[in-house]
């Protein structure tokens, strides 16, 4: 499902977010979280972003695609690898605010694909996709 939707507190309008609500295989296992059980559905979606790297000695700020989300955190197309545990800040968001988040994973998306899935963590987990109506496990 594709659609356009406009930050009331930014009067960005964006277009083509497209997101499902059936898995998504991406063939890449994650490291299960403490009960072993995922806490919140993941929706497959395409969410243009900057992502900026916190540590001052090791500055960067580059566009970047989010393609999967959760109220824990997304994965990310990004264009090289990140060390695990830096900080970085999300910025663009369809709800008009930044957040920030640590890198969890980082995996290469294939020898000649020159892109890395970056797992990001949300510092705060939450909606802050954007995402209308949720899965209702966001909620719990």
């Amino acid at each position: 499902m594709s659609s356009t939707y406009e930050c009331l507190a930014c009067s960005v309008t964006r277009v083509d977010l497209t997101r499902r609500h059936e898995p998504l295989d991406l063939r890449v296992s994650s490291v299960p979280n403490k009960a072993g059980v995922r806490r919140g559905t993941r929706i497959s979606c395409e969410i243009p972003i900057t992502l900026t790297g916190l540590d001052p000695a090791h500055p960067f700020s580059e566009p970047c695609l989010i393609i999967l989300v959760n109220p824990q955190g997304c994965a990310v197309r990004f264009r090289r690898p990140l060390e695990i545990g830096a900080a970085v800040r999300l910025e663009g968001l369809p709800a008009c605010i930044s957040v920030t988040a640590r890198i969890v994973n980082c995996i290469s998306m294939g020898e000649y694909a020159k892109l890395w899935l970056l797992g990001l963590a949300l510092d705060e987990p939450g909606n802050v996709w954007g995402i209308q109506t949720p899965p209702e496990d966001w909620t719990q």
